[in-house]
This record gives structure tokens, C-alpha cells and sequence, in this order.
């Protein structure tokens, strides 16, 4: 365990039951996040909430960083209104946007999932959209196993070619389907990687020397065998560049 490479993973604070009342006060992130990227060679440390001023110093005794899904990404980092955060800003919108900045200031490697990806989209220049209503390909608002077992496809463009993952081109692949917004556009400075049949922005990685990507999907949620070893052309890439980073003097 000593030699494994150690990433941040981000949380969501907010008020569930729990035997101490109602609503009691708890960061919390899905346990497949940390057994998917534990599976894979890295150690986990969890991030409750940090700000501007402790992020780089925070990330300073990591060598990855990923922004897990969740709840919808705050209206100001959506619509790209300024980098001071408003009154009634999340802390976990705070927290984020203060991580991925740091992250950039030390090219340190960082994949976003879900609305992590949608995060680190907007932060470089997207925006981030509600999906129609009507909308087949993702099916939202299901009951919690149906959602969960929600699949449809995606076409993959092209791969990262630093990574020992093999490229692969126009390929397709099946993912699941837990959002109800997306990616505007591609940001500057990023090319898509995997789009959905009707447009739908899937995955997208950074075209710079500093590795950042985004899933649209939950790889940690695809508990088929199959499935998980799928993942590992998008995954594989970052973990490289987190190998990478890690052995740089």
C-alpha cells in the first residue's frame, strides 16, 4: 500500500438521517468511488471542504485529483458569472472550483465524473444546460433501481495517446444514464472523446500538457464485470498521468 499513488476524491455535504436526528450534517460520497479507483492501483483521501487559500496546499501531498458526481453544479460556476463565488454560494461549489484551479496551477491530473465533468467544463468556458424533457437516450427521474440499470450508447472519437491505453476510434461502447443536465459545448483548451447519439457531450479530456478529462457517466456505477473492465479506457489515462505526476521530481 506504501508505493500506491494517493488522489483526492470530493464529497457532498448535506443533511440525512441518521440515529443522531433528521437532519444531521455529514459529508458524504458513494463507497464505489473509493473501491473503484482502489481496484485500480491508488489510494483514496476524501476531501470534506477546503478553501482558495488551503487548496493548493491541500493537493501539494497528492498526485490526482477527482471531482465526484452529484448534486446540480451551483447557477454562478453554470453560467459562468465571475469567479467570486456569491453569498449563497454551496461550499462544495466553493470547494471544487477552488480545487480544479489548483490542480491547474500544479498540473496536477484531474477526472471529473458527472457533474464533476460539467464542472470543470464550465471553469474553462462551457456552460453547464438542463436536458430537454423529452428525452430518451437519458431517462431521468426513474425509480432508484431502474435508474441505476439505465444504459444507452456512446460513440468514442479518440483517446488519449499518452496513456498505455489502446486509442481507440470510432468506437462505441454502452454507459449508464444518472443526469439531467450537460455540457454546452466543448471548452477551450479540451476535445470531445465520446458523444451521445443525439449530441449529447459524454466525455471530454484536456489538449494541453496539463491531463484533465470528464465522464458524463458513472464509471464507479457500472457493477457489471464487463462493464468495469470497459472503463478502463477512459479510466486508464488518468491513472498514467497520475503515475506520471507522482514520479516527477
Amino acid at each position: 500500500m506504501a508505493d500506491r499513488p494517493l488522489i483526492a476524491l470530493t464529497t457532498w455535504r448535506r443533511d440525512l438521517p441518521t440515529y443522531l436526528g433528521e437532519r444531521t450534517d455529514l459529508f458524504t460520497v458513494g463507497t464505489e468511488y473509493v473501491r473503484f479507483f482502489s481496484a485500480r492501483g491508488v489510494s483514496v483521501v476524501l476531501v470534506p471542504e477546503c478553501t482558495a487559500d488551503e487548496a493548493t496546499a491541500l493537493l501539494s501531498h497528492v498526485s490526482g485529483l477527482v471531482v465526484s458526481g452529484g448534486e446540480d453544479v451551483g447557477e454562478w460556476i453554470a453560467r459562468g458569472e465571475g469567479d467570486d463565488a456569491p453569498l449563497d454560494a454551496t461550499t462544495r461549489d466553493v470547494t471544487e472550483r477552488a480545487l480544479v484551479v489548483a490542480a491547474r496551477g500544479l498540473g496536477l491530473p484531474v477526472f471529473g465524473i458527472c457533474r464533476g465533468m460539467q464542472l470543470l467544463a464550465a471553469l474553462h468556458g462551457s456552460r453547464v444546460v438542463d436536458l430537454p424533457a423529452a428525452r430518451e437516450l437519458h431517462s431521468y427521474g426513474l425509480e432508484p433501481d431502474a435508474q441505476l440499470g439505465y444504459r444507452h450508447e456512446i460513440e468514442l472519437t479518440a483517446l488519449s495517446a499518452s496513456s498505455s491505453a489502446t486509442t481507440a476510434v470510432a468506437s462505441r461502447m454502452i454507459v449508464n444514464s444518472i443526469h439531467q443536465q450537460a455540457i454546452s459545448h466543448c471548452p477551450e483548451g479540451f476535445a470531445v472523446t465520446a458523444t451521445a447519439p443525439d449530441g449529447t457531450i459524454e466525455a471530454i479530456e484536456s489538449t494541453t500538457d496539463w491531463y484533465a478529462a470528464g465522464v458524463q457517466w458513472h464509471p464507479e456505477k457500472m457493477c457489471g464485470a464487463d462493464e468495469l473492465a470497459e472503463q478502463e479506457r477512459f479510466v486508464a489515462p488518468f491513472l498514467d498521468a497520475v503515475e506520471r505526476y507522482r514520479r516527477t521530481p
